[in-house]
């Protein structure tokens, strides 16, 4: 076991006096100022000679600072996106075996250099700040395999540029679902010695994060790590615990909770296995042409969120991909392979006000639909097609179309 990191004063995952967060070489002017002030009270109620000869300074700094724009918020929700590892594409564990939907390119190798090139020019498109690597069936497990996908996906990003990295954390919980806090130590103690030390592993309050992925008998109080900042994770179906132990998610049933640490979501979900076998997935989630998803991303926009997690960029098993696929359709039925990637994009954009050229927003109480050209929004005369309309929060709109850019 490790010891405990105590956060430096100023780490990066530290709050500001202002109570946001501040960023790595960040200069917050109003930071500095409450710190001038309480340094000029020091020195005049212990040293008033000295501060009689200082005070001119100290007023001209204190003035030189107010006069300094204030450190932009940051943007938010941070988007994290879970991320399938078991592929390989000679399907040596029968994993494609299972899916009834590919992506297009067909099958693939999660830790192929050509792969995570490719998946990693399309995660900065979109947005994307962290990954979790879904090692929820266990360490090892595949023979090794998943192993050997993570490390390569360590491998390329540690060679990033430390401002172009997404960072990574490990989404682990099978060892805690099969036995118990014990076994999921002998889990996290893997991940401390191969993973959590890596340049780019994704940190939380100043430690590296764990997500542990558990059915709804085990809760945030049952495993601890101090090493580790551990955040719990519930399945989709299991939203009701979500909401009442204001845990992670791994996407989630509509609603997803509105929760201000971390919300959810998922495209859809459903069980090809169930179809096959049953003729229908009776837990299914349906997908509406990329309705679903708009309606998450509006509840998380609404909600306003520190994170959101979106389950996920490639688990063909259980279809609740993003990643491109020739099955993906709009509502009227068109093939909209990268459907999915636009819906993503056009929310993470609009955390800043701005819109994507050829996509169609409409607010959630006006059924008026626009299309941005580029310059400006126009009215839509008939519904669109290849495209899913983007809902935004009431009144938002107007303040978008005023900032209207690409």
């Amino acid at each position: 076991m490790g010891t405990e990191h105590r956060p430096s004063l100023f780490h990066s995952d530290d709050l500001s006096i202002t109570g946001r967060p501040r960023r790595v070489g960040e200069f917050d002017p109003i930071s500095c100022y409450c710190v001038l002030r309480w340094f000029e009270a020091i020195l005049q109620n212990m040293y008033p000679l000295k501060y009689a000869t200082c005070a001119p300074a100290i007023a001209i700094l204190a003035a030189v600072l107010l006069s300094q724009p204030a450190a932009a918020a940051p943007v938010q929700p941070r988007i994290g996106l879970w991320y399938t590892a078991w592929w390989t594409k000679d399907d040596q564990f029968h994993h494609w075996d299972h899916c009834h939907i590919l992506p297009v390119g067909g099958p693939y190798t999660a830790g192929d250099p050509a792969i995570i090139a490719k998946d990693f020019a399309q995660f900065r498109d979109l947005g994307i700040q962290f990954l979790i690597i879904d090692d929820t069936n266990g360490v090892g497990n595949d023979g090794g395999r998943i192993n050997d996908n993570i490390r390569a996906w360590f491998d390329f990003m540690d060679k990033q540029p430390a401002d172009k990295r997404i960072p990574i954390c490990i989404g682990g919980g099978g060892e805690m679902r099969a036995g118990g806090r014990a076994a999921q130590q002998v889990a996290a103690d893997y991940y401390w010695t191969h993973w959590a030390q890596r340049p780019s592993y994704f940190h939380l309050g100043g430690k590296p994060l764990l997500l542990i992925d558990t059915d709804k008998n085990y809760g945030p109080s049952d495993f601890v790590d101090p090493r580790f900042t551990v955040r719990w994770v519930y399945n989709g179906d299991n939203h009701a615990a979500m909401l009442k132990n204001k845990t992670w998610g791994w996407g989630s049933y509509y609603p997803p909770p509105a929760l201000k640490e971390c919300m959810s979501i998922w495209p859809g979900h459903r069980f090809p296995q169930n179809v096959e076998h049953q003729g229908k997935d009776p837990l299914e989630e349906p997908r509406e042409g990329g309705r679903l998803y708009v309606r998450m991303w509006l509840q998380v926009l609404k909600t306003n969120p520190e994170y959101v997690t979106i389950a996920d960029w490639n688990n063909f098993q259980e279809e609740t991909s993003i990643e491109d696929s020739y099955a993906w359709e709009d509502p009227l039925g068109y093939d909209v392979p990268d459907l999915y990637r636009r819906i993503t994009r056009a929310y993470s954009r609009l955390r800043t006000g701005k819109l994507v050229t050829g996509e169609y927003y409409r607010d959630e109480d006006d059924a008026t639909v626009y299309c941005f050209d580029g310059k400006e929004l126009t009215r839509a005369r008939t519904p669109p097609r290849w495209a899913t309309v983007i809902v935004v929060p009431h009144g938002k709109l107007a303040l978008y179309r005023s900032r209207a850019n690409t």
